[in-house]
């Protein structure tokens, strides 16, 4: 792993800066990299990161103004891409993103489940505190050192930036320095992949039409000026309105030409058309004729049903279960297009899906089951019974993508059916995980996040390990309430254990359950005796934003003694019932049933239980 030699001198000029960029470049592009927002995108992030560095040298005689007191060359021109790359991301100015590059995508090399996780946790700090975080575990410095370079570097919250990258610290993969050697960030070694060749002549044809307008309504309003009158606007009417009403065109429809294991963004503008009647210009334009006409068109949880402005990239168009069927992506949603009855189209919001929430679509539903198609990173699907943990995934036959029909959760349920994927290894090795149908069209993403004895906290895992499915076993009945309501992943949390005054051990739990559109359901219970503990909606407790969370219930011994259980998470360390403080943060006190509890924690503040 490269990191910046420091190279200390008596007196430093622009000679010896840029000797040092040179040097160094290729540990300044990459700390730059892991300062930009992976909002960007791999490619525009790569971009600005090497631009951050190209541009870390000013004029000569500001550099030299600039070198004033300086004694090291390679700590002025860190602490300068640093700022501008704090700047850079707080920026929203596109020129700054230059270099650019025409006709191809650049991105490093796609990294594994870890890899992954740390960049989502990353992202949703500061850029000052990926900036922090950079400096001690990358460059190695210490804690006060690393403040003192956020500050010489311009950056007002150093403190606050270096307690915020303390705690991603604790919150991330322990062992980081893993994928930090990996090519996934590293900005100097990406792979090239030709941009969406179809979209190319789109806007080319787009930009020629554009040009051809304005200098028809230049012409136009020459004339008017030269004769004296106003018959240009009128004439330039007719042309406006005509763009205005064009509806959707089969021959405008996307269709991606980059196979998906050359990108870097597995979603569903990887998947490639596929289907028996993908070039049926009849069907296509019934399916987008619904769209734009909107009269047969429903929502799944509230999604927009409206037409895109612009053409969707076709994902499937075939016969299925005895109807057409067709599938469009708009870069935001799904829209599933059918001529049964008459044909419909049912519109599902997807932004931000992965290579999990878009690995397969509900193509069919009817009294058989629903049929599922699924991404073309799929290499193998099973079928699980997640209230038999015990027992192993069966297969489920598919037959171009297209699986046979899954039977719906018993309305009693007593069975479970869940689809365990595994993706190909041109994604991540051995990467299975399991999807379960809630209705609409994408099905949830299960994980699972293992109780505080078996290490440090972790990022949700798939939940295909025999702990996960036990635990799945235990709650899955409650997600029967938020069917149709747009789940898009749900994860089974043991916070706390707790040994209880019957001698046995209990397990609290907290499922939590997101939606596409950012809300989200948590419900803690305590196992095995499955006792309700609370629950909250519309809330950030139990996901990565909130994991500090306190729950009460009351439970019976055998011998017929009721206590007040209560536990929280691993940042608890004192708990308070009534006018009572006991340390640690699990309970059992006969009685006190309604008694008030709080919960304090390691960073000073009280938290209180869910409400029951």
């Amino acid at each position: 792993m490269h990191t910046l030699a420091e190279r200390t001198a008596v007196e430093v000029g622009p000679a010896e800066v840029e000797a040092a960029l040179l040097e160094n470049y290729p540990a300044l592009v990459r700390l730059a990299y892991l300062v930009l927002p992976s909002a960007l995108g791999r490619h525009r992030r790569v971009l600005a990161a090497h631009g951050v560095v190209q541009r870390a040298m000013p004029d000569r005689r500001k550099l030299e103004r600039q070198l004033v007191g300086e004694t090291s060359a390679s700590a002025y021109i860190r602490r300068k891409v640093l700022h501008d790359a704090v700047r850079q991301a707080h920026a929203r100015t596109p020129l700054r993103l230059l270099p650019a590059v025409w006709g191809f995508r650049l991105f490093p090399r796609s990294g594994a489940a870890d890899d992954l996780a740390l960049d989502q946790v990353m992202s949703a700090c500061t850029p000052e505190a990926r900036a922090a975080w950079a400096l001690v575990r990358i460059e190695r410095l210490g804690v006060t050192e690393a403040e003192s370079e956020l500050r010489a570097a311009g950056i007002d919250s150093a403190a606050t930036a270096i307690q915020e990258a303390a705690e991603l610290d604790e919150s991330a993969v322990a062992g980081v320095r893993g994928p930090l050697d990996a090519q996934v960030f590293d900005p100097c070694a990406v792979r090239l992949a030709p941009t969406d060749l179809m979209r190319r002549k789109a806007r080319g044809r787009a930009v020629a039409i554009i040009v051809t307008i304005v200098l028809a309504l230049v012409l136009l309003a020459s004339l008017a000026l030269t004769a004296g009158r106003r018959q240009s606007t009128a004439q330039a009417t007719p042309v406006v309105a005509q763009l205005e009403a064009k509806r959707l065109n089969v021959d405008d429809l996307r269709r991606t030409k980059v196979l998906w294991q050359d990108t870097a963004r597995v979603d569903f503008t990887a998947w490639p058309a596929r289907g028996g009647r993908i070039n049926d210009r009849e069907l296509l334009s019934r399916a987008l004729n619904t769209w734009t006409d909107g009269t047969s068109v429903t929502a799944v949880a509230g999604a927009p049903t409206a037409a895109p402005a612009v053409p969707p990239q076709l994902l499937y168009a075939g016969d299925v279960d005895g109807a057409a069927a067709v599938l469009l992506h708009d870069g935001q949603r799904i829209a599933r297009y059918s001529d049964r009855d008459g044909g419909k189209l049912v519109v599902a919001r997807t932004d931000d899906a992965d290579v999990t929430t878009s690995a397969a679509v509900a193509i069919s539903e009817n009294a058989d089951g629903v049929r599922f198609l699924t991404a073309p990173w799929v290499s193998e699907i099973g079928l699980r019974d997640l209230k038999k943990p015990d027992a192993p995934t069966g297969k489920l036959p598919s037959a171009g993508g297209i699986t046979a029909p899954v039977k719906p959760p018993a309305a009693n349920c007593s069975s479970w059916p869940a689809l365990q994927l595994r993706s190909s290894e041109a994604i991540a090795e051995k990467h299975a995980f399991l999807v379960t149908y809630l209705g609409g069209l994408s099905p949830a993403h299960l994980t699972y996040m293992p109780p505080p004895s078996l290490g440090p906290a972790r990022f949700p895992r798939e939940a295909t390990s025999g702990a996960a499915l036990v635990s799945w076993a235990r709650t899955v009945c409650g997600l029967q309430t938020l069917q149709n309501k747009g789940v898009k992943a749900a994860n089974n949390w043991t916070f706390a254990e707790q040994r209880l005054p019957d001698g046995t051990y209990g397990a609290w739990v907290c499922t939590r359950s997101d939606s596409w559109e950012g809300g989200g359901w948590a419900s803690v219970k305590l196992f095995p005796a499955g006792l309700d503990a609370g629950h909250a909606t519309n809330t950030a407790i139990c996901s990565r934003f909130d994991q500090n969370v306190v729950a009460t219930t009351a439970w019976r011994s055998p011998t017929g003694a009721t206590y007040l259980l209560a536990a929280g998470s691993r940042n608890v360390d004192r708990l308070t019932v009534g006018a009572q403080s006991i340390p640690g943060s699990v309970i059992a006190l006969p009685g006190q049933v309604n008694s008030p509890v709080s919960a304090h924690l390691t960073t000073g503040d009280t938290i209180r239980p869910l409400m029951k």
